[in-house]
């Protein structure tokens, strides 16, 4: 799990305990055969190599990425409310206080699993729920892009030894199953597993947005991580808080969108208390909390007109697009909930299909809607003064500017 935060607020003071840095986590792509892990590295306290304990300290301003997306500013519109978002990972402990009372049991898919999946030893499933669905509290700045979502644990590993191809492709068929509207997937392998295609393709025909990582390999550039190289699949890159790409960052031609994924804060399970980790693992659920949020106020559009619009509104570097770093930029909350795209009818639906990936579009406009509203209100109040002037000033031309009628109150003489 991520390095605890340096500042620490409202915690006891006790001795820092020793640090353990595990190889790594959710680790698909080592165990079939890879070794280039979509998860960031976890560190564990010497003293409880089990199970992850309640983060120690706590994020008491606003961590970059939050302030670099702003997703806050389309909650007005929308929070994500009766969107379902699953994370195909080790669960999410549900009694992480920012996450209370919107995770759902779950599956639990692993050997021996048990009936539900709303706890995480591992801690990496509640990171990743955090970043997505994270709801506001007090004496803390850090949120999650779509805090009004609900929350799907789908269990396929509980550490870092036990994940494997198959196993998460089941994952992808129980999220489907059990209603999820977007998954979440931080994890990756070098090889298109059967089942895992056939997964990916039953979620696209079931009309679920699946997001899944470009994986940390960017020094093995011939390697393309699975599920996200798939077709359908929304794969998402890292960058760092000067907007540079991150250097583990893996690239190439099937990845879709970047997003902030160095010096990432998120909860654990337990709490109060925040962690802090990079890896694409955790630019993917910043893409994911876009995708309910768009979701949940466009719910007309597809899974394909989904990614469709996350990838043409999305913020783009002076770069010829797509870049094999960026993609087609870095995802943009505000513009894909509120902006107005020319092949979409006036209901939220797509009017024309879609001919291109990203389509040759002006910088969207992040008020959108709220700006169009405003301007139909003055144009229609400088139309009732333009029918106003137009009676008054011939009647006031004829009188030469003078009163119309002059009326004098005058009191009765007493009787």
């Amino acid at each position: 799990m991520p390095a605890p935060l340096p500042r620490v607020a409202a915690a006891p003071s006790v001795p820092a305990p020793l640090l353990r840095v595990a190889a790594a986590l959710l680790v698909v792509g080592m165990i079939v055969g890879v070794g280039t892990p979509a998860a960031a590295a976890p560190v564990l306290p010497e003293d409880s190599p089990g199970c992850l304990q309640a983060p120690q300290s706590v994020e008491t301003g606003i961590p970059w990425p939050q302030s670099r997306l702003g997703a806050e500013r389309a909650w007005p519109l929308t929070r994500g409310d009766g969107v379902t978002v699953a994370i195909v990972d080790t669960g999410i402990g549900a009694d992480s206080p920012q996450l209370r009372g919107r995770v759902m049991r779950g599956v639990d898919l692993t050997k021996g699993g048990s009936p539900r999946a709303d706890n995480d030893c591992f801690g990496h499933g509640t990171f990743i729920a955090g970043i997505i669905g994270a709801a506001p509290a007090a004496g803390t700045g850090f949120t999650g892009v779509a805090p009004g979502v609900r929350l799907l644990p789908v269990r396929v590993a509980n550490s870092m030894e036990d994940g494997t191809a198959g196993l998460l492709a089941k994952g992808v068929r129980a999220a489907v199953d059990a209603g999820a509207d977007v998954v979440n997937i931080s994890a990756s392998t070098s090889s298109p597993e059967a089942s895992l295609v056939a997964a990916i393709r039953y979620a696209e025909e079931k009309d679920v947005v699946v997001v899944a990582a470009a994986a940390n390999g960017a020094q093995q550039a011939k390697t393309v991580a699975y599920p996200a190289a798939l077709p359908t699949v929304l794969a998402v890159g890292a960058i760092d808080a000067s907007g540079a790409l991150a250097d583990f960052s893996q690239q190439g031609k099937h990845l879709g969108l970047t997003a902030p994924g160095v010096d990432v804060v998120s909860v654990g399970p337990g709490g109060p208390g925040h962690w802090q980790g990079s890896g694409t693992s955790y630019a993917v659920p910043f893409v994911v909390g876009v995708a309910a949020l768009v979701r949940a106020y466009r719910p007309k559009l597809t899974a394909a007109e989904v990614r469709h619009r996350l990838i043409a509104t999305s913020d783009h570097p002076a770069l010829a697009l797509p870049d094999p770093g960026f993609g087609w930029g870095v995802v943009n909350p505000s513009a894909a909930v509120s902006s107005v795209l020319p092949e979409e009818d006036g209901t939220g639906g797509v009017a024309a299909p879609l001919t291109a990936v990203r389509p040759d579009l002006p910088p969207p406009d992040p008020i959108g809607p709220t700006v169009a509203a405003l301007g139909a209100g003055l144009a229609i109040v400088l139309i009732g003064m333009v029918c106003l002037l137009t009676v008054l000033m011939p009647a006031g031309h004829r009188r030469g500017w003078r009163p119309a009628r002059v009326a004098e109150v005058r009191r009765s003489p007493p009787p």
